[in-house]
């Protein structure tokens, strides 16, 4: 599979082997002449390469997750969260409205490509193509935000007038960017290169685009969405299409998301870094591992130490919630068919009492084996301790018979990776309670696991801000696809083929037994689980959410279009194990935010506002969205 690496160094090697002496001699050394530019499809796709950051927003990684259940966030994650999740926002924000740009690059492309004569028209075709679907995603990443855009398909000169209005509402807006898709898939080739677009990725994101542009049908009217809706088709008819162009599920879920599978036959559109210009810090593993020495972890007289003396020095700010992790599902021991939370299993049942008190006052040493803790600001949710006799334990529980993904996605207690066993117990090396020890440290996850999906295993000579290290992001695959289709089907009153294509990457991803759902209720329920755990760190949990919200009905708990949203107010929580893990409790507090006092205001947070000094420049960008 051939990659390309989206780099302006590309730019000057292209120059020196298209440029003659003469065009060298008389132009400025820091300037690429335009007529140079597009003279030749090689020359024009150094231009386009450059224009691939548009992608960006469609990157895994935490994404708008922290705005979410998904996430308990601290430092700059946990900062830039806190204004959504507390309902802090004003008008005066902006989240990314300003596209102007990027879609300028988008619409250059397509007039010079058009007006060159040194393009063949079967490369023009294609090129052209893949501008627009830049641009269409350029648009999309602000219409799932603010709902409306200002739609420019020109090269604007010095003589057009710059103060256009924006699109009257955000079916208007998907429309333009439906019709962009739709000519990509169109007119682009067939050809898979990793990092750039094809026919069926255009096609992958089409489906997304549809269910969003649905969902905001009407807006902020219910949409009202029929089985008969002409989107409901378009995204079945390029799902199929991009099922049917090669792709394949991925056996190894964790592999996709490393270096092990980094150009898996799932991946249907990654971006690609290499090490040459790529290290620790710049990718999301800075954020994701903890900060751990030795005098760190004997401060809580925790143990193991590390057999490195510092295998991990990031700065961790992005953990994995327990909302979250309840959802990788168990199957219980049994009936090998009865597939629930871990806390529903018959083991879990058999082995826990809940009625016996596990908590003791925190202390820094000589805290019990057999006890947790909590902070004064945190709430008790649960707790419990195994029953004597038993021959289970928490690890046992938690662990044992889980959706495969869990093991995938989650460093949780006793697992060990890297070469190291990371204990998140109380007195354990990498539990949340180091961070209180060490005065406040923020080294340590404030959940008591870390994440191990998009974590790459070879990174040498330790996780060191600065180590060089190859890195992908997935945008889209073929699991993603199936799920759309899904959802599609959903909507269509088809439970049968719905519960067909989410059970894909449950069955194969999960390895759990495949959902039998056979009515709307049940079918909606498990298709959400079955995405937040298999899309989890993919930035796709808040707009799924919000579009679920618009839907309404069994989409949303049954609530009506527009109505709150509970997976975005209910508090963070977090899990304790004592260090001989037969005692948990579940908490939830602030944990150093506010995640105890979520908040979500559905009469605007539907949409993000346009920022008010646009308007303010603009008055054609009125009317403010509403309630902002």
């Amino acid at each position: 599979m051939k990659k390309f690496i989206t780099t302006i160094g590309i730019l000057t090697g292209i120059l020196v082997l298209n440029s003659c002496k003469k065009v060298l001699d008389t132009l400025p050394t820091d300037r690429i002449s335009a007529d140079i530019i597009w003279s030749s499809k090689a020359n024009a796709e150094t231009f386009i390469f450059s224009t691939y950051g548009i992608m960006s927003s469609f990157q895994s990684g935490p994404g708008a997750d922290p705005w979410t259940t998904n996430i308990i966030a601290q430092g700059g994650i946990g900062g830039s969260a806190n204004p959504v999740i507390g309902e802090t926002l004003t008008n005066r924000s902006d989240y990314g409205f300003n596209n102007w740009a990027a879609v300028r690059r988008c619409n250059v492309i397509i007039k010079n490509v058009t007006e060159s004569t040194g393009i063949a028209d079967a490369d023009k075709k294609e090129l052209i193509a893949e501008a627009k679907f830049l641009r269409a995603m350029s648009y999309f990443q602000v219409t799932r935000n603010i709902g409306r855009i200002v739609w420019i398909d020109k090269v604007l000169t010095e003589n057009d007038e710059f103060k256009l209005p924006t699109t009257a509402n955000p079916t208007e807006s998907y429309n333009y960017i439906i019709k962009d898709l739709e000519d990509a898939v169109a007119d682009l080739p067939i050809a898979k290169i990793s990092g750039r677009t094809n026919k069926y990725v255009a096609a992958a994101f089409l489906t997304e685009v549809c269910l969003q542009a649905l969902a905001y049908k009407n807006y902020p009217a219910a949409p009202n969405v029929a089985p008969n809706d002409p989107l409901l088709d378009k995204i079945i008819t390029n799902a199929q299409l991009v099922i049917s162009g090669g792709y394949a599920l991925e056996a190894d879920y964790e592999g996709m998301f490393n270096e092990v599978k980094s150009t898996s036959n799932e991946i249907i559109y990654g971006i690609y870094r290499k090490a040459i210009n790529t290290s620790v810090q710049s990718t999301p593993m800075q954020n994701c591992m903890p900060n751990i020495t030795a005098d760190k972890i004997n401060k809580f007289q925790g143990s193991p130490l590390f057999i490195k003396s510092v295998p991990f020095e990031c700065w961790p700010e992005n953990f994995p919630a327990q909302n979250l992790t309840d959802d990788y599902l168990t199957i219980d021991k049994a009936d090998p068919t009865k597939v629930v939370p871990w806390n529903q299993t018959s083991q879990y049942i058999n082995a826990i009492d809940e009625t016996v008190n596990v908590l003791a006052p925190f202390s820094r040493l000589g805290f019990p084996h057999d006890k947790t803790a909590k902070l004064n600001d945190e709430t008790l949710v649960k707790m419990g301790r195994i029953k004597p006799g038993s021959t289970e334990s928490i690890w046992t529980l938690t662990n044992e018979n889980r959706d495969a993904r869990w093991k995938a996605s989650i460093i949780s207690d006793s697992t060990r990776f890297y070469g190291e066993l990371f204990t998140t117990g109380l007195r354990g090396n990498a539990a949340r309670f180091l961070g209180e020890i060490n005065g406040g440290d923020y080294a340590f996850t404030l959940s008591n696991m870390y994440w191990r999906k998009g974590i790459y295993t070879n990174v040498s000579p330790s996780y060191l801000n600065s180590v060089s290290t190859d890195y992908h992001f997935v945008c889209m695959r073929l699991g993603r696809v199936y799920l759309n289709l899904a959802e599609a089907y959903l909507l269509k009153g088809d439970v049968a083929n719905a519960v067909i294509n989410f059970n894909k990457t449950r069955v194969l991803h999960g390895q759990i037994p495949a959902a039998t759902a056979s009515n709307l209720i049940s079918a909606w329920k498990d298709y959400k689980r079955e995405r937040r755990v298999e899309l989890t760190e993919e930035n796709d949990r808040y707009y799924s959410l919000l579009r679920w919200g618009r839907y309404g009905g069994d989409a949303n708990d049954g609530l009506a279009s527009g109505s709150s949203i509970a997976e975005l107010t209910e508090p963070i929580r977090v899990m304790d194990i004592s260090k001989d893990r037969k005692a948990f409790s579940i908490v939830t507090g602030p944990f150093r935010s506010i995640y105890n006092n979520r908040k979500f205001q559905p009469s605007r947070r539907y949409l993000l506002p346009i920022p008010q000094g646009f308007i303010d420049n603009n008055p054609k960008f009125l009317p403010q969205n509403p309630n902002w």
